[in-house]
């Protein structure tokens, strides 16, 4: 099916014309002497070692199989003279990013053994920056060796909590990292203002950025997307075998069906595709879809499900739910401008920025109020009002000229510019509520 920009969708009234003009105009700044073909790496091998290398720090292959690494590739995919230093393998070492990466684990080693592993495991490379994405204890072990090792700055981005709600980073170690970070950027407000309270260091804004190539610069009309209003889709992992075993409940015999988009499904989750076929939600046979086709398909959608935490005592995923964003929500609201619906608990991170950017709706896991919020989702002048809403924000997040912002911000010790605080700052939560509930997390799949 062939997309068109519906005019009478744009000029019904002025705030259509407003939103237009921002969004056009956001677009056009991002991407000012952006030149996609100038920005390809260019053609041979890269000369080793390393010389002044970047270094980006994380926990597992930076790959398309989980948020942290498409986000990072998205980032930093398109860079040379880029070192990928993580902890652990969780795919076989399976990694397409960087021009050398290495595995390195820390054990219970001393810290002067933190510098000889690194130091040993680097060679002749050497490094003139550091962006660290702490997940374990060993992440945060290897950024703090290398910028001791070399003297050069560092930046930490925190993209989930494994402090706060988790106990996957000990107080001591997150503390060292963010005294020594020269900037501090989360992929939250939640995580900003939450490690902010709790350490005393000003902690910046950085939500997940989207290829500025898949945003449209109008709104999208189609005949097709409330065609079939009783299905929608998933996209990206579930994280808690809980979340899973909620959601087939809600969903079973609710009339209503979901296809899931992934590139794991079950990789860490109890279920086959057959018994989750008999629950209304369908895994789409054959390889993952490309980014471009996966929009089109997600715009001929009529809404997007995130499954998130109930942050409740069973909870076996509460420290991603309660801060975390999830990057998918960003890249189909600019992409897509599809309609979420958050199932969990409204506390969440996902369900907190849908319901406060209102691009969609929030309930809990229950069959009756989940027919509620798919039947008032799926109201065209509902589905309409959302849609515009997405369109409104989506020129946020395009990803031209992201990672320099993150480098040029690194060297000023603050962001370039106020593009994110103006708009995603929220009040502070309740800390000492937060920590309450402290979880141990240890790993995505739950050990």
């Amino acid at each position: 099916m062939k997309f068109q920009y519906d005019p009478s969708f744009a000029v019904n009234d002025d705030l259509a014309r407003d939103l237009l003009k921002i969004t056009e105009d956001s677009l056009a700044q991002t991407a000012a002497g952006y030149d996609e073909e100038a920005a390809e790496p260019a053609p041979g091998e890269v000369e080793l070692p390393l010389r002044g290398a970047d270094a980006i720090v994380a926990h597992i292959e930076i790959n398309n199989r989980h948020g942290v690494g498409v986000l990072l590739e998205r980032l930093f995919g398109r860079y040379r003279n880029v070192l990928s230093v993580r902890s652990e393998n969780h795919f076989g070492g399976r990694q397409d990013f960087g021009d050398l990466d290495l595995c390195v684990s820390h054990e219970s080693s001393s810290r002067d053994g933190w510098a000889a592993s690194v130091r040993e495991a680097l060679g002749d490379n050497t490094v003139a920056r550091v962006l660290c994405v702490p997940y374990y204890p060993d992440d945060v072990r290897n950024a703090l060796a290398l910028t001791s090792i070399f003297d050069c700055p560092l930046a930490t981005y925190l993209m989930d909590d494994q402090n706060v709600c988790s106990d996957g980073i000990s107080d001591e170690l997150m503390s060292e990292l963010l005294e020594r970070s020269s900037l501090r950027l989360a992929i939250s407000a939640e995580l900003a203002t939450c490690y902010e309270a709790k350490y005393g260091h000003r902690m910046w804004l950085m939500p997940p950025v989207v290829p500025a190539r898949l945003i449209p610069p109008a709104p999208l009309a189609s005949e097709e997307c409330l065609a079939q209003p009783k299905t929608g889709a998933i996209l990206g992992n579930i994280w808690g075998q809980r979340w899973l075993d909620l959601l087939r409940e809600t969903v079973r015999e609710s009339g209503v069906k979901l296809r899931w988009y992934s590139t794991n499904h079950l990789r860490y989750l109890s279920g086959s595709p057959e018994s989750l076929a008999k629950d209304g939600i369908e895994i789409p046979l054959g390889p993952p879809l490309p980014d471009a086709e996966l929009v089109e398909l997600l715009r001929r959608t009529a809404f997007v499900v995130v499954p998130t935490g109930t942050l409740d005592e069973e909870d076996d995923r509460k420290f991603i739910a309660q801060l975390s964003l999830p990057s998918r929500i960003p890249f189909i609201l600019a992409t897509s401008q599809t309609p979420f619906l958050v199932l969990g608990s409204e506390q969440t991170g996902a369900a907190r920025f849908v319901r406060e950017m209102e691009t969609g709706v929030v309930a809990p896991y229950e069959r009756r109020a989940f027919r509620e919020a798919v039947a008032r989702i799926t109201e065209p002048e509902c589905n309409t009002k959302l849609r515009r809403r997405a369109l409104a924000l989506s020129g946020r997040f395009a990803d031209a000229g992201a990672a320099e912002w993150i480098w040029q911000s690194l060297d000023l010790g603050q962001p370039f510019d106020g593009r994110h605080e103006e708009w995603m700052r929220k009040p502070r939560p309740d800390i000492e509520s937060l920590a309450k509930g402290r979880q141990a997390g240890r790993g995505l799949d739950g050990k």
